[in-house]
């Protein structure tokens, strides 16, 4: 057992899950602590190297939006060996988010239950930290960015795109009121178009997460999103967002499922895509992802990149080198 498993988590998971991350980001905070130890975590091969909607990446391995909220340590997040970071998600005005308990570990499977809904400083304080961040020219940062009106998106975009290489626009997290109406074809055609006035970096968008029948077919709400990202030429689409759930532990009582459980569903839904839509779109995979393994299937059905956030809560900062380590074994034998 490694030092994060055996000491840094139990110690971190003897707090409450919103504690011990805000501990977590304080510890983040300390580029210089960070960067110290990058070497530990350093692993490249070419054979990983991939091209993202026209970003060269040194590797297909990306942290999912919500780790870095607030744009307070994506540098450190730079230093563990993601071949691009998402922060966010970045809204226009400053947010509290649901109330507590809003954040729950299922050690078992490990996964989390989320019903944050998107607390965060607002655009101003985003784009801020954003311009004033070191970069290199291997830096790769996305930035999430939402709303509930076409007009408060356009906002964040215009500020934000300055200071990043791609956006992530998220239609679809299940704790926060109003999104849902951009899952309808005529009011997400009419957002695309909208952003694409403004269009200076590629931009993604955050699918809910669907389920595939026993004839592989795609359902027809989410179809309608798919086809509405290709008629307005968007760069890639991220499958997917977490699963809603109820839990009466959540003071809202509902909230988002993300971790292990969610492999299959994620694999199946790269699966059908590719075969509805075939290399019409670009995909970033995202939910349950943990190993090389996991990866090499995702890459093998389609995705371009593949996203993670909770299998770090649980791996700890080592997970990254594992993953490439055992990607680049596979791409290798292929």
């Amino acid at each position: 057992m490694g030092f994060y498993s055996s000491i840094a988590r139990p110690a971190l998971f003897c707090l409450p899950p919103e504690k011990s991350q805000l501990l977590a980001e304080l510890l983040l905070q300390q580029t210089t602590i960070s960067k110290s130890f990058s070497k530990f975590f350093y692993f490249e091969d070419e054979i990983l190297q991939t091209n993202l909607a026209g970003i060269k990446l040194k590797n297909p391995i990306g942290l999912a939006a919500g780790f870095d909220k607030n744009i307070k340590f994506l540098p450190s997040m730079e230093h563990l060996g993601f071949g691009y970071v998402t922060g966010g998600t970045i809204t226009k005005e400053p947010r509290p988010g649901n109330p507590s308990p809003r954040l729950l570990r299922i050690k078992s499977d490990k996964s989390l239950i989320n019903s944050m809904g998107f607390p965060g400083e607002g655009l101003e304080s985003a784009a801020t930290r954003l311009e004033n961040l070191p970069r290199n020219p291997e830096t790769i940062r996305v930035v999430s960015i939402s709303g509930t009106t076409t007009k408060d998106i356009v906002a964040c975009q215009t500020t934000i795109q300055r200071f990043c290489s791609a956006l992530e626009i998220n239609i679809s997290s299940p704790n926060t009121a109003g999104l849902r109406i951009f899952q309808q074809k005529p009011k997400l055609l009419e957002l695309l178009a909208a952003l694409n006035q403004n269009k200076k970096v590629p931009i993604f968008v955050k699918f809910p997460p669907f389920q595939v029948d026993s004839k592989e077919s795609i359902p027809e709400e989410t179809q309608d999103i798919v086809e509405a990202c290709i008629e307005c030429g968007i760069d890639a689409v991220t499958l997917a967002n977490t699963i809603p759930v109820e839990d009466k532990r959540l003071a809202v009582g509902k909230g988002g499922l993300s971790g292990a459980k969610l492999f299959e569903n994620t694999l199946s839904m790269v699966k059908s895509l590719r075969v509805t839509y075939g290399s019409e779109i670009l995909v970033n995979a995202c939910g349950g992802i943990s190993t090389g393994e996991q990866a090499f299937q995702l890459i093998e059905a389609g995705a371009n990149t593949v996203q993670l956030y909770t299998s770090l809560v649980y791996g700890g900062p080592g997970l990254i080198k594992n993953i490439k380590t055992d990607l680049s074994r596979l791409l290798r034998a292929k």
